[in-house]
C-alpha cells in the first residue's frame, strides 16, 4: 500500500502530461497514397493532383515532401496549393524557411501563399521584401501583407505609400483597401482608418483614392469622427 501511494505523485504527473499533449493522428490512406505518388516515378500530372489532394487531406507528415517541390518547375505550384489548404502550422513554418532558399516566380509564390494562409508569423520577412526592389518579390509581398493585415502589416503599407517608389504606389493601395476590411471586421476601425486616408494621400484623384475615401466616410459615420480628405 505504501508502495502504491508512493507511486501516486508520479503517475499523477504522467496523467497530466498526456493530457497536455496532443496526440498525432497518423496519415490517413488518402494522405498515405498522395505521398506515394510524389515519392514515386509518375508523372507530373499525377504529382500535381497528388499535391493538391494533400491540400485537402494531408496534415504535418505531407508538409516536407511539399516543401521539397517549391521551387521545382511545373510542381511548385501544386505543392503550393497543397501547403495553403493544410492547416497545421508546420505549413506556414515551411513556407517561411523556404522564403531564403527561392528566387523569381518561386519566391514570389512562396510569398502569396504565406499571405492566403494569413500566416502572422511571416510578417517580418515580408516586411524586407516588401522594400526591397531586388527581391522581385516586393508586390507579392505587399499583396500577403494586406491579407494578413495585423497592424505592423499595415503601418508597412502605410509607409510605402508614403515614401515608396511610384510603380508600387497602385498595388499597395489595392492591398491597403484589403487589409483596411480586415482590420475593419477585427474591430479595429482607427487601423482601418489610418491605412485608408494613406491611400487617400497618396493617390492623385481617381477611382482608388474614390473608393478608399469612400470608406474612410463609412467608417467615420460609424464612428463619429470627421472623414479625411
Amino acid at each position: 500500500m505504501k508502495f502504491i501511494r508512493s507511486l501516486l505523485p508520479v503517475l499523477l504527473v504522467w496523467v497530466l502530461a498526456g493530457c497536455t499533449t496532443a496526440p498525432t493522428s497518423p496519415p490517413s490512406p488518402v494522405e498515405t497514397a498522395a505521398l506515394a505518388v510524389l515519392a514515386s516515378d509518375a508523372g507530373l500530372r499525377e504529382k500535381a493532383r497528388a499535391g493538391q489532394e494533400l491540400g485537402d487531406f494531408g496534415g504535418p507528415a505531407s508538409v516536407p515532401a511539399l516543401a521539397a517541390l517549391l521551387g521545382k518547375e511545373h510542381l511548385a505550384d501544386y505543392a503550393r496549393s497543397g501547403l495553403e489548404g493544410i492547416k497545421d502550422p508546420s505549413a506556414g513554418a515551411a513556407l517561411r524557411a523556404a522564403l531564403p532558399t527561392l528566387e523569381g516566380r518561386y519566391l514570389a509564390g512562396a510569398v502569396n501563399s504565406l499571405g492566403v494562409r494569413r500566416d502572422v508569423a511571416a510578417v517580418p520577412a515580408l516586411q524586407k521584401l516588401a522594400i526591397d526592389s531586388e527581391s522581385g518579390a516586393a508586390a507579392a509581398a505587399i499583396a500577403s501583407l494586406g491579407m494578413i493585415a495585423t497592424p505592423a502589416a499595415a503601418k508597412t503599407l502605410q509607409e510605402i505609400l508614403a515614401n515608396g517608389p511610384l510603380a508600387l504606389r497602385v498595388p499597395t493601395a489595392h492591398a491597403a483597401l484589403v487589409a483596411a476590411e480586415h482590420l475593419a471586421r477585427n474591430g479595429n476601425t482607427a487601423g482601418a482608418r489610418a491605412v485608408l486616408n494613406a491611400v487617400v494621400r497618396a493617390l492623385p484623384p481617381g477611382h482608388l483614392a474614390t473608393v478608399a475615401n469612400d470608406k474612410v466616410a463609412a467608417l467615420s459615420g460609424a464612428s463619429g469622427a470627421p472623414a479625411r480628405r
